[in-house]
């Protein structure tokens, strides 16, 4: 059962960290062509963690 605990906290964690990473990037105007790929990869890796 701990397990389940520290698995809840690994897959929020991650969820946190792309959720930031994606709102600082989106608050640089230039960014490179690199990073916009990242951004979207980010937006459908949370939207598929959603459903």
């Amino acid at each position: 059962m701990e397990t389940v605990g520290w698995a809840t906290a690994v897959v929020a964690a991650l969820g946190g960290f792309f959720l930031i990473l994606g709102y600082v990037l989106d608050q640089i105007p230039a960014l490179s062509d690199k990073a916009v790929r990242a951004i979207a990869a980010v937006r459908r890796l949370r939207d598929e963690w959603q459903k």
